[in-house]
C-alpha cells in the first residue's frame, strides 16, 4: 500500500462531487490526492496509508474542500491594486465632492507616489448624480497624473495630468467607447468603456520594475490566504499585444519554483484570425501553474451605463438598447475562426441582447468545427431570458458569473429594466437547475476576492449588511451549488476538470480546509469564515491551523 505524506482528517468533507459534507479523511501523496474516504472512524480507516513521515492533520469540524478556483480575474491588474499604490476608498463615496476628498486624503498621505490611483466611484449610486470633471482632481492635484477607474471597471476619471499622460484627443475616431466633451468641445476627464479606457489603465497600473517581484508575490499570497488556489488573467484589451514583461515576470518565478498558484491565461481574441501571439502564449505557458486557458473578447459594456445590450430598450432611457463592440457578423466569424485554431473563448455579455449574440457564435462554431473540448464561456451574464438556458447545454458553454456584482447592480437592474427582466438578474438558480455549467469568479480589481462574498451572496441574495437586494429574491441557491460553482465549475470553466476542482483519487492536491463548516453555520456566519489552510500542488502555501 502506498503510504501518504499528509492525511487531512475532519467530521466535514465536501469533495464538490456530492451534495453534502461527510466525515472522513484526505491523503496527499506528493502532488496529488491519493485517496478521499467517507469513515466514522478516520483514525483506524487511514493506518493502511500512513508511515513514520506522514503528517496528519485534524481538521476538527472544519470545512475540508478543494481550493477556490476563480474563473474571471484580472489578475495583472489585480498585483497593483493590491498594493499600497491603490486607494480602494471610493467604494462607499456618495458624490463626486466626496471622491476628491478621499482622493485628495491619500495624495496628501503619499507625497512619494508618482501617480495617483483609486478605484470605486460609480454615479448610479451616487446621492449627488451631477457628473465629475477634470478640473475637480485638477484642484487637488495638478501636478501629478490622477486615475480613477469606475466601480465596475468600464469609465475612467482623469485630471489633465493624467489626460496629457496618455495623449487623449476628443478628435480621435474610437472603435467603442467615448472620449467625454462638453459644449465647447473639451474634455471632461471621463472616459468610457475599454477602447478609451484601455489606455488608461496601462498607464495607472504599471508594476514598479523594482517592486515588480514583491508585488506579485504579495497578492499571490493575499489569494492564497482567502483559499483561492487557481485564478486567471482576463485581459481588458481589444487586440493582442507581444507577451508583456509582467508576465515573463511570472514565469521566471514559476521556473525557479516561486510561483505558488495557478495561473490561467486569456490574452485578446483580437479582430483577425492572425493568432500568432497566442500561438506564442501557448507555445510558451505549457505547465499546470502557468498555461493559456483561452483568449478573450467584448460583446457590450455595462448596465450602468447602459451600454450592455438588451433585446428591447431600457425603461429609464427607452432611445437606448445597449451597444456592441463589433457586428453580429463580426463574432460569428471570429468565434468560429479561434475555435478552429485551438482556442477556447470567453465573451464579455452583460444583457441578455449580448448574450444571445455569444450563443449565436458558439452554435454556429460548433455546427462549422465540430464538437470539441474547448471550454467557451459567457463572462457576467447579468441579465438573461431562461429561455436561452438550453443553448448553454447544447453548445458546452459555462456562465461565469460574480454574485457579488449583485449587491452593486442589483440595486439599479429594477429600475433600469423593470420588474420583469430584473427577475432574471444574476438568476443563479435558473441556471444552475437547468443544468449549465456556473463559474464564480469576482472581477477583481472591479470587486474584492474573498470568495466568501460570493457564497454568501448567491445563497442570501442580500447585502453584506444582510439586507435584501431584491423585492422578491428567487434564485438564491444552496450551499452545495455555491462551493461547487467555486471549485468544480471553475475547473471546467478553464479547462482543468481532470485535474481540480473536486477532491479525488488521482487528482491535483489542491486542498482548503475552513475554520468552520458551512453547512451547519447560519448564513451571518459566512463572511467571518476564514481560510485555515491551504495546499497547493500537495505543497502547504498558507498554514493557520497548527
Amino acid at each position: 500500500m502506498t503510504t501518504a505524506d499528509y492525511i487531512l482528517k475532519g467530521n466535514a468533507i465536501f469533495d464538490a462531487a456530492s451534495s453534502a459534507p461527510f466525515a472522513g479523511f484526505v491523503a496527499v501523496k506528493e502532488n496529488r490526492i491519493l485517496a478521499v474516504q467517507e469513515s466514522s472512524d478516520s483514525d483506524e480507516a487511514c493506518k493502511s496509508f500512513t508511515d513514520s513521515h506522514t503528517k496528519i492533520i485534524d481538521c476538527g469540524d472544519g470545512l475540508i474542500m478543494p481550493g477556490m478556483i476563480d474563473a474571471h480575474m484580472h489578475f495583472f491588474d489585480g498585483i497593483f491594486q493590491n498594493s499600497k499604490f491603490m486607494c480602494r476608498d471610493l467604494f462607499p463615496c456618495k458624490s463626486a465632492a466626496e471622491c476628491v476628498e478621499t482622493i485628495a486624503a491619500f495624495a496628501q498621505a503619499h507625497p512619494d507616489y508618482k501617480t495617483i490611483t483609486g478605484i470605486g466611484w460609480y454615479i448610479p449610486l451616487w446621492e449627488d448624480p451631477a457628473p465629475p470633471t477634470k478640473q475637480m482632481l485638477d484642484a487637488i492635484e495638478p501636478d501629478r497624473p490622477v486615475y480613477l477607474m469606475c466601480a465596475d471597471g468600464h469609465s475612467f476619471w482623469l485630471n489633465s495630468k493624467a489626460m496629457e499622460e496618455c495623449q487623449i484627443d476628443p478628435g480621435k475616431k474610437l472603435l467603442y467607447g467615448e472620449i467625454v466633451t462638453d459644449e465647447n468641445g473639451e474634455t471632461t476627464g471621463l472616459m468610457h468603456e475599454l477602447d478609451a479606457c484601455a489606455i488608461c489603465a496601462v498607464n495607472a497600473q504599471k508594476l514598479p520594475e523594482d517592486q515588480r517581484e514583491e508585488m506579485i508575490l504579495d497578492f499571490t499570497d493575499a489569494l492564497m490566504r482567502v483559499g483561492i488556489t487557481s485564478t486567471t488573467d482576463v485581459t481588458i484589451l481589444p487586440e493582442p499585444i507581444a507577451i508583456p514583461e509582467d508576465v515573463k515576470a511570472v514565469a521566471a518565478l514559476e521556473d525557479e519554483g516561486r510561483f505558488p498558484i495557478r495561473l490561467n491565461l486569456y490574452p485578446s481574441m483580437g479582430t483577425t484570425d492572425d493568432f500568432s501571439i497566442a500561438e506564442e502564449y501557448r507555445k510558451t505557458f505549457t505547465s499546470d501553474k502557468l498555461r493559456i486557458a483561452g483568449l478573450k473578447g467584448f460583446i457590450d459594456g455595462v448596465h450602468g451605463s447602459h451600454t450592455a445590450l438588451l433585446t428591447e430598450p431600457y425603461l429609464d432611457e427607452p432611445d437606448k438598447i445597449g451597444e456592441s463592440f463589433y457586428s453580429h457578423a463580426h463574432y460569428m466569424k471570429q468565434v468560429e475562426a479561434a475555435n478552429r485554431a485551438g482556442f477556447a473563448v470567453k465573451l464579455h455579455c452583460c444583457g441578455e441582447g449580448a448574450v444571445i449574440w455569444a450563443l449565436d457564435a458558439y452554435e454556429n462554431s460548433k455546427k462549422k468545427n465540430g464538437f470539441s473540448d474547448l471550454r467557451n464561456s459567457i463572462e457576467h451574464v447579468e441579465t438573461l431570458n431562461p429561455k436561452n438556458n438550453q443553448r448553454f447545454i447544447d453548445n458546452d458553454v459555462t456562465a461565469t458569473i460574480q454574485p457579488l456584482h449583485l449587491t452593486c447592480e442589483g440595486y439599479i437592474l429594477h429600475s433600469i429594466l423593470g420588474p420583469e427582466r430584473a427577475q432574471y438578474e444574476f438568476a443563479l438558480k435558473s441556471m444552475i437547475e437547468s443544468g449549465i455549467n456556473v463559474a464564480f469568479s469576482s472581477d477583481y480589481p472591479v470587486a474584492e476576492f474573498d470568495p466568501m462574498v460570493n457564497i454568501y451572496v448567491s445563497v442570501t441574495r442580500c447585502d453584506k449588511d444582510g439586507t435584501q437586494i431584491e423585492e422578491n429574491p428567487t434564485q438564491q441557491i444552496t450551499m452545495a451549488q455555491a462551493l461547487t460553482a467555486h471549485t468544480a465549475g471553475g475547473a471546467y470553466c478553464v479547462g482543468m476538470d481532470d485535474r481540480l476542482g473536486t477532491l479525488q483519487s488521482g487528482k491535483l492536491a489542491d486542498i482548503i480546509v475552513l475554520d468552520q463548516n458551512l453547512f451547519d453555520i447560519p448564513h451571518s456566519g459566512i463572511l467571518k469564515t476564514q481560510v485555515k489552510l491551504t495546499m497547493i500542488d500537495g505543497v502547504i502555501t498558507h498554514n493557520q491551523l497548527y
